[in-house]
């Protein structure tokens, strides 16, 4: 009984702690603001483990500080939206994008023989940057005369085009005009990926057997690219045409597949050489969030737009409790006397799944004991034959893709606009902090204690008319006061 007490003493602390709260709130609130303001800083609390599940793998298990987290939220929320609205500027890019992957994947089956390339050692340095610069100049001219701001408008202009939505749909190059720029992509990608392998490096260490998954994904991402080529204005109509929820289900895996491949690339090609060196990925994050939020603005301008909400969530009235919801999906539900919308439940659902997944993808897979074992000791997890590497880079994936996945799920709820992503990714990182490093029980614990702060915060500013800033500054307050109490956060070990 000693040891139950002594293990989970944090967990009892905490959950003593919130209990006290909610009697003491409920009883000096009443029932309406209270159980309204609970649920508005459950919703806060979700969107936080969203940001924050993410940044518990990157930052917390890896101690990678990724200042571009936010950008993946983002992101994945533009891509969403644009795809829920109109799919147009994604099918045209689509291409062009598979074709560059294609090529990077198959370099990889090249580089044992492209590091035993004899190159005298003073010009391997030449001999890769040239590479990558032609592997640049070839990926620029595969895009080169495609109107991408076109394209991207093309969202701008659905919304305001409600009479006829398909009006700008077809904004694309003639087939004839446009069938060999995925072949330049494809060379680009090939380029960079040989430039990356280290043509004539024999200190590097690279297996001669190449696993027959490498040759399965170039031809499954060349087949899916000759396809895409073929639908590119027809896929958009379709899309638009099919019932909105389902459709609303295809952007949320639109966001996470966007935040995925922004992750794993963005790990390969700057993070990864800077491992050991914490000020350099500071930088490096810094910079990357700069270039996609300015680029952003670029394609959609710097406004705030409103994703509207799919029909399962919009229907008009109100239901009188959630059975009665699953029938009339109405936008609004009866929740113990309060009237709340519908998809900010919705938002905690997801939240709540985020978490269970995460639990068990952790505690009860095999890749969560590797990630697990491979933070722990890298170099015993790898003398068994095990590449970190792939895996590192896998949970960086992950991480964007969770980020991304929250990006898009709130994009009903607040606008999306090109600062999104800092407030969250500031609050993300706190979130980290007060659960503890590389605890997502920590996170979401975190999570919930910002997310009411936040909402009970901006009750009581409003009702005696106090500045909203007190409600901002009491999430940093909350993490002051564990740090002083436990400095490794509510759930983090002690190094």
């Amino acid at each position: 009984m000693k040891n139950f007490w002594r293990t989970n003493s944090t967990w009892l602390i905490v959950f003593l702690v919130l209990l006290v709260l909610a009697v003491f709130g409920f009883s000096s609130m009443g029932q309406t603001s209270f159980v309204r303001t609970t649920l508005s800083g459950l919703t806060l609390g979700a969107l936080y483990f969203m940001v924050a599940s993410g940044l518990t793998l990157v930052f917390g298990l890896m101690d990678v500080l990724n200042f571009a987290h936010g950008t993946t939220f983002m992101v994945g929320a533009y891509m969403g939206w644009q795809f829920f609205t109109n799919p147009t500027f994604l099918f045209g890019i689509a291409p062009l994008i598979l074709a560059f992957l294609a090529g990077i994947n198959a370099g990889t089956p090249l580089q044992f023989w492209i590091t035993r390339l004899d190159i005298p050692e003073k010009f391997q340095g030449w001999v890769k940057n040239g590479l990558s610069l032609v592997g640049i100049l070839v990926g620029v001219l595969s895009v080169w005369g495609v109107d991408i701001l076109g394209l991207a408008q093309t969202a701008l202009v659905a919304i305001t085009a409600d009479a006829n939505p398909l009006a700008e749909i077809s904004a694309q190059i003639p087939l004839s005009e446009f069938w060999y720029r995925p072949f330049l992509a494809l060379i680009s990608g090939l380029l960079l990926a040989i430039a990356m392998a280290g043509p004539g490096d024999k200190t590097k260490i690279v297996s001669r057997e190449t696993s027959w998954r490498i040759w399965i994904t170039v031809g499954v991402l060349l087949v899916i690219t000759f396809v895409s080529v073929l639908i590119r204005e027809s896929a958009p109509q379709a899309v638009l045409l099919m019932n909105a929820d389902l459709r609303f289900v295809l952007a949320l895996l639109v966001g996470i597949l966007t935040g995925v491949g922004l992750g794993a690339a963005m790990e390969i090609t700057l993070i990864r050489p800077l491992y050991v060196r914490p000020m350099y990925q500071v930088l490096v994050t810094l910079g990357i969030a700069y270039v996609f939020k300015e680029l952003i603005q670029l394609l959609w301008q710097p406004l705030a737009y409103q994703m509207s909400r799919p029909p399962l969530f919009s229907q008009p009235g109100k239901a009188e409790n959630m059975l009665a919801w699953f029938q009339t999906h109405n936008t609004t539900v009866d929740i113990w006397g309060v009237t709340f919308p519908s998809y900010r439940l919705f938002i905690i659902l997801l939240g709540v799944l985020m978490l269970i997944g995460l639990a068990i993808l952790m505690k009860y897979t095999r890749f969560g004991m590797i990630i697990r074992a491979g933070v722990q000791d890298r170099q015993m997890v790898e003398a068994l034959g095990i590449n970190v590497r792939k895996v590192f880079t896998t949970v960086f994936a992950l991480g964007a893709g969770l980020a991304a996945l929250g990006g898009i799920g709130a994009a009903p709820f607040i606008p999306v606009q090109p600062n999104m992503g800092d407030a969250f990714q500031l609050q993300g990182f706190i979130v980290v902090v007060i659960g503890g490093m590389g605890s997502y029980g920590g996170a979401a614990i975190g999570a919930i204690l910002l997310g009411m702060a936040r909402a009970f915060g901006d009750y009581l500013a409003l009702k005696f008319s106090l500045s909203p800033a007190i409600s901002e500054a009491s999430t940093v307050i909350i993490m002051a006061i564990v740090l002083i109490v436990r400095p490794s956060g509510l759930f983090g070990k002690k190094e």
